[in-house]
């Protein structure tokens, strides 16, 4: 027999998984979306890059901010492939969400290398300046 707070906690239950669900396809709906395939000069303070049609193989992006900041950086949607960033010193590996400071006027590449084979979603990699002091902030990439 189903009581009043049974059907209750099941309710606010469902409710709270559909507004998870609906948070995240507001946030990459309203934000700048730049293709991974054209160079990224100078991005606002809230974008993404799309890595679309993954397939088994790397894709590349090339990145270049006007100023040195701290960034939040996450992986949006199907997050199965490896996210590398590149610079002349180096590598670095993303997890699922990082913070990370990155230097103005130098160039980054974002590699994208995808081993899954058969049905695979489009990637973004989300970027938003935090309010972090360069200078202090570490890792530095």
């Amino acid at each position: 027999m189903i009581t009043k707070n049974t059907f209750f906690s099941a309710a606010m239950l469902l409710v709270l998984l559909l507004y998870s669900c609906r948070r995240d396809e507001i946030e990459v709906v309203n934000r700048p979306t730049f293709v991974y395939n054209q160079a990224i000069v100078n991005p606002p303070d809230d974008f993404m890059i799309l890595f679309n049609n993954l397939s088994v193989g790397q894709k590349f992006a090339s990145l270049t901010f006007a100023d040195s900041a701290v960034w939040k950086i996450d992986r949006i949607g199907d997050t199965r492939q490896t996210v590398t960033f590149k610079n002349d010193t180096g590598l670095y590996y993303v997890n699922l969400a990082d913070s990370l400071a990155m230097a103005g006027k130098y160039r980054y590449e974002v590699i994208v290398t995808s081993s899954q084979y058969g049905e695979t979603s489009n990637l973004f990699i989300g970027f938003k300046k935090i309010d972090r002091d360069y200078d202090t902030f570490e890792p530095k990439f």
